[in-house]
């Protein structure tokens, strides 16, 4: 099916509009020209009432002192499309070689986006990219969420791997000291032999000192014997003989202790000195290694972190690729567009961070691409383009096929028409038509 243009259009009494005759380009651009409040968007407006349906419709769509308004456009698939407004309402008739017919058989082949260009650039960003990924077929949306999934995983390990690695660096390394840990093995052999020995000489000398005691005590005794010898004559022999006994008793114990007295006067107790300095010696420099050992855990966790984000950045480059392969190979309505993140984007760039002249030209490709049918849009305010951005935007259009109906604060050569006050500069003017009948009135429902 061959796009549908517009072959004239015929505005009397519209909003700022008297009476304005056009007969736009087939393709590139038509600019109405004029000064501000002159009637140039009112134009605009009454192509979009008469097209787009009721929705359309401007408040006080009557130019002022009239009692009608009324839009006629010739289309290039033989309908005449005319939209009247009173002031109880506005009323379409659709007609051509077929027949007549309503709003339904427009809709057909009109896209509400082309007769409303700034809507599509007013919405969102996923507004736009979403649209567009619908125009082509795809759906990012699994991957988009992946992604996102992986890049707050990554960075939630990428803080952890900070700290890690901060942590570390923080805590001191003793390059003396190494990371192997001593065993003192043979040097506690040796303490435990030395130790052994010395119980053995302390339990000597606690066996000397009990038998001093035995002995003192028995002195003690003794003597208390001897006491009681004065007072017991009746005992006496028995007393002497006792006494005799004990004596002999006390003399081997007195040689007894002599001789253990001596030989503990030659116990040599082992010094361990030298041992217990060689234990600290191993504990100072096993505690050293301990904390290069804890330091190298720190560095060990955060290298692994470390692993972990790469691995993740990795995975997120996998779903970008992913993405854009799908993306280049998606059948896109204007070479360069794509989406990033939710963001429509032409030549790499953002939406907000393109020229409005690119902006236009992003929205009519993609406005086109929604509904090929129509073959023309409608654009207010290109005041906004220096006339070199102008002519290449208007080469564009017509290498695309694409007509364009757009206004332009100017009164230069670019301009196809002019309106001064609701008229077009230097036209002759419409005749006054004669006001149809309410029979031949069709209200629109």
């Amino acid at each position: 099916m061959e796009s549908v243009k517009i072959i004239s259009l015929e505005i009397e009494n519209v909003k700022r509009v008297r009476a304005v005759s056009l007969a736009p380009a087939a393709s590139g651009l038509t600019v109405i020209g004029g000064n501000n409040r002159q009637g140039k968007s009112s134009v605009l407006d009454g192509i979009m009432s008469a097209l787009g349906g009721e929705k359309y419709t401007p408040q006080n769509a009557v130019h002022d002192g009239a009692k009608k308004g009324e839009v006629t456009v010739q289309l290039s698939n033989g309908l005449t499309v005319t939209r009247s407004f009173t002031g109880k309402g506005s009323y379409l008739k659709v007609s051509g070689p077929e027949g007549s017919g309503g709003q339904g058989l427009l809709n057909e082949f009109i896209n509400a986006f082309a007769l409303d260009i700034p809507s599509f650039m007013r919405a969102t960003e996923k507004a736009r990219a979403k649209m567009l990924m619908e125009l082509v077929g795809l759906d990012l949306t699994p991957l988009t969420e992946r992604r996102k999934k992986l890049y707050d995983d990554r960075e939630s390990i990428g803080r952890l791997a900070t700290r890690a690695k901060q942590h570390a660096a923080a805590m001191p390394y003793d390059e003396q000291a190494g990371l192997e840990v001593l065993t003192p093995t043979d040097i506690m052999q040796e303490l435990q032999d030395k130790l052994g020995q010395n119980a053995k000489n302390a339990e000597l000398r606690a066996n000397v000192n009990r038998v001093r005691d035995v002995l003192d005590a028995a002195e003690a005794q003794q003597k208390a014997k001897r006491r009681r010898v004065q007072e017991l004559e009746n005992d006496l022999a028995a007393a002497r003989l006792e006494a005799d006994e004990h004596m002999q008793s006390l003399v081997e114990s007195r040689r007894n202790l002599t001789t253990a007295e001596s030989k503990s006067e030659n116990l040599q107790d082992a010094d361990t000195t030298s041992i217990n300095t060689k234990l600290a010696e191993i504990d100072e420099a096993n505690a050293r290694v301990r904390k290069n050992l804890e330091r190298e855990k720190a560095q060990g966790e955060a290298d692994g972190y470390q692993e972990e984000y790469r691995a993740l950045t990795s995975q997120i480059a996998d779903v970008d690729t992913e993405k854009s392969g799908l993306l280049s190979a998606a059948a896109m309505p204007l070479p360069g567009l794509s989406v990033d993140d939710d963001v429509l984007t032409y030549d790499d760039n953002a939406w907000e961070s393109l020229a409005h002249s690119e902006q236009l030209k992003v929205a009519t490709a993609i406005c086109r691409a929604i509904k090929p049918s129509q073959g023309f849009v409608l654009l207010d305010k290109l005041e906004a383009m220096d006339i070199e951005t102008l002519t290449e935007f208007g080469a564009w259009l017509q290498t695309e096929g694409i007509q364009a109906i757009a206004t332009r604060v100017s009164r230069g050569d670019e301009c196809s028409i002019i309106i001064e006050d609701g008229l077009v500069v230097g036209a002759e003017q419409i005749s006054d038509k004669p006001t149809p009948t309410k029979q031949n009135d069709e209200p629109e429902f």
